[in-house]
């Protein structure tokens, strides 16, 4: 189930808030002691994070969970760090030691072999409180009922990405973008699909230099901007491997460009910070955050 975007955070208490967590969006299901953890968009990552493994073993029944798995920095996760993990299938010792992550569990989908989908939103936090305790790799996160605001605040403060405030009627959705999940975004962030990159200077000639980035708008394919800033080497030739070329724009419409484009196919996910969008323009100060590998791009719209 995805949060629709809003600017205003709800108030009343049938809104419960949650912290909005930087990092990987999973089901992590528990069956017959072991454990299997799927990315949003239907990739098998099990062997990518086992040090969350001991979750079976806490857990000690059959059930599925919804989560987001995070790297951190200090007390704040960081998506950076996080980059370091999820590209890599089979870590070694030594990187499960220098980026340890941790499993943020936030619903319960299933237990004991029967959905939890049609309960609401209070039941089936209540009932995961009393399934799971926190953990070293893994802990449920508190929500404020009628606290969007004050939470928000604090996310603002501690520089977090935001909140999602959730109807505490709201029964569980799966695949859609509804409106009883309300995302409010402290940083403008937001996935884009790489529709071609440019050629960079100095060092960069004829390398990868920026990237042209765009979202869906029902059939067409949009340009926003383009995005160099944050891109490193190991980056650049991560994304080397993964773009393919093509021979036109797979844009809807191309804006002037000052130098000629290398074109490649809409199927990379990548994030993004930037300062501004305006409505009839193109992104301003972006930042490359790294490659959404659990996104889908027939899904990344203008939030």
């Amino acid at each position: 189930m995805k949060a629709a975007s809003t600017t205003a955070a709800p108030t009343g208490d049938g809104w419960a808030a949650e912290i909005k967590w930087d990092g990987m969006r999973v089901m992590a299901d528990v069956h017959d002691g072991s454990l299997e953890l799927w990315s949003s968009n239907g990739r098998r990552v099990t062997s990518s994070f086992p040090d969350l493994a001991g979750l079976a073993e806490a857990v000690g029944t059959n059930a599925t969970f919804d989560g987001e798995v995070v790297a951190f920095d200090g007390e704040r996760p960081s998506f950076g760090r996080l980059q370091q993990r999820i590209h890599v299938e089979k870590p070694a010792a030594a990187l499960l030691a220098d980026v340890p992550v941790a499993l943020v569990v936030f619903d319960l989908l299933r237990l004991d072999g029967q959905s939890l989908l049609t309960l609401d939103y209070l039941t089936r936090r209540r009932l995961l409180e009393d399934l799971l305790d926190s953990g070293s790799r893994w802990m449920v996160p508190a929500y404020s009922i009628g606290g969007a605001e004050a939470m928000l605040a604090v996310a603002k403060e501690q520089d977090l990405e935001g909140i999602v405030v959730k109807r505490t009627d709201s029964v569980y959705q799966p695949g859609s973008r509804s409106k009883s999940w309300l995302k409010i975004k402290v940083r403008r962030r937001q996935e884009f699909v790489v529709g071609g990159w440019l050629e960079g200077l100095g060092g960069l000639a004829g390398r990868l230099g920026s990237l042209i980035v765009g979202v869906w708008d029902g059939p067409d394919f949009i340009v926003a901007g383009r995005v160099g800033s944050g891109l490193t080497d190991d980056e650049r030739r991560r994304l080397d491997s993964e773009l393919t070329t093509r021979d036109g724009p797979p844009f809807s419409e191309v804006p002037p460009l000052d130098k000629t484009p290398h074109w490649v196919e809409p199927t990379v996910v990548v994030e993004v910070e930037f300062a501004e969008w305006p409505a009839d323009g193109m992104l301003r100060h972006p930042t490359y955050c790294g490659m959404r590998v659990d996104r889908e791009p027939d899904d990344v719209v203008r939030e």
